[in-house]
């Protein structure tokens, strides 16, 4: 693996989607668990198809989790945290928001846009767990990382992800972004806005989903195929911010 780029990000830790909420868990965590969730019940029925392409069938996994994206998150904070009694680690705010945009990077690929691979129930959770993994490692700037932390994934998934997907999982995902790892602060810190906007906006849209399904029925396939791929819900990375 290559070396990561220097990671350079926001120093306003009063921005309001890395403070935490009442029970200690992130905005961030929670922004990015319902934006997520958003983007897979949008394309629920990518779900149903047939793998066509090994990067779908290696995110699609052996097993699809039955816990929520929410709850899978939490507890994945929740164990961390339980390390951090014995040693000096955390995941910080900062992780889950370099999760969504290592995401979003990731939706925009040539990899990811030729395959066509979408967040939906199948992949969401592996999607979302190796994005965070990443974040972790590399906003968590002289944090500790648990020795077993692919573990953390399986126990929070009960076991449906196992702990050795994780590194081909993780190398999959970075060769698809080319190692692009570097995120500069004025970037991360529209992305934090972006976040909110963007949950705001799966709000609304799922309102007139009724609507735009009526209006793609007159659209051809391929058409379909290339608008969903786009990612409805994870915040549009404009040129300047997806370098």
């Amino acid at each position: 693996m290559a070396a990561p780029a220097i990671l350079e990000v926001s120093d306003d830790g009063d921005h309001p989607v890395l403070r935490d909420d009442e029970r200690g868990i992130p905005r961030s965590l929670s922004l990015l668990a319902a934006i997520v969730e958003a983007d897979a019940l949008l394309h629920a029925a990518a779900a149903s198809r047939t793998a066509e392409s090994d990067l779908v069938r290696d995110f699609r996994g052996g097993a699809t989790p039955t816990v929520g994206i929410g709850e899978f998150l939490e507890r994945i904070h929740s164990f961390i945290r339980l390390e951090s009694v014995r040693h000096d680690i955390q995941l910080q705010g900062t992780c889950y928001v370099l999760a969504g945009i290592y995401l979003t990077r990731f939706l925009r690929s040539a990899a990811a846009m030729e395959t066509g691979i979408l967040v939906d129930p199948s992949t969401a959770h592996r999607l979302v767990a190796v994005a965070v993994f990443v974040g972790a490692k590399f906003g968590n700037t002289g944090d500790m990382l648990p020795t077993r932390w692919t573990a953390v994934f399986e126990t929070s998934s009960d076991a449906a992800i196992r702990a050795r997907e994780m590194a081909g999982l993780e190398r999959r995902f970075l060769r698809a972004v080319d190692y692009r790892l570097f995120v500069r602060s004025d970037r991360f810190g529209w992305f934090c806005g972006a976040m909110e906007q963007a949950l705001h906006r799966s709000v609304s849209s799922g309102r007139k989903r009724t609507a735009a399904e009526a209006v793609e029925g007159e659209e051809g396939e391929e058409e379909r195929r290339r608008r969903r791929s786009i990612g409805a819900c994870l915040p549009p990375l404009p040129a300047v911010a997806a370098n």
